[in-house]
């Protein structure tokens, strides 16, 4: 690969202006791109042998700007200020919301120690797949398959166990 400065000013305005069409106005594209860049790094990094091809490395960094674009797109609208008075409406209980955590605590108790490891790292630490998978050396692709097949067989546990909503 070449030098990394010249690498970034050759790639950086298309990274940019495919972050800019895939994230609307949700995100700052330079901030994508500089979390790709560092994805990218960080890969470089961990096998710098798979990377001796620029063409390699400019797909991995696209592919992960376009990845990080539409996430940031996807989860836009989840950071809502909350309301100051919560609605008059007839919203679950305190105790049916604690039921359903209480619930869904037992079933991720059903689930692999390493599959609840990495719900809790997607979910609860809001680690992104890409970070993951520079970490474990395991490909995007596998651990997008892998939540996928988690979820699914958490939401067909939830609606076994009568968690399908009727109850909250």
């Amino acid at each position: 690969m070449p030098r990394w400065d010249a690498f970034l000013d050759r790639y950086r305005p298309m990274a940019r202006a495919l972050a800019r069409s895939l994230a609307g106005s949700t995100s700052d594209p330079d901030d994508i791109v500089q979390e790709a860049a560092l994805v990218l790094l960080g890969a470089v990094e961990n096998d710098g042998a798979e990377f001796e091809s620029t063409a390699h490395a400019r797909n991995f960094l696209l592919r992960t700007v376009r990845n990080l674009a539409l996430r940031a797109r996807r989860d836009g609208g989840r950071t809502r200020p909350l309301e100051v008075e919560p609605p008059d409406d007839d919203g679950p209980s305190a105790q049916a919301v604690v039921r359903r955590q209480r619930e869904l605590g037992r079933l991720l108790g059903q689930l692999e120690p390493d599959e609840r490891a990495f719900l809790a790292r997607r979910f609860l630490a809001h680690e992104t797949l890409a970070h993951i998978a520079t970490e474990t050396g395991t490909a995007i692709s596998t651990l997008h398959s892998r939540e996928r097949a988690l979820l699914t067989r958490l939401r067909e546990l939830a609606r076994r166990a009568g968690m399908d909503g009727d109850d909250a």
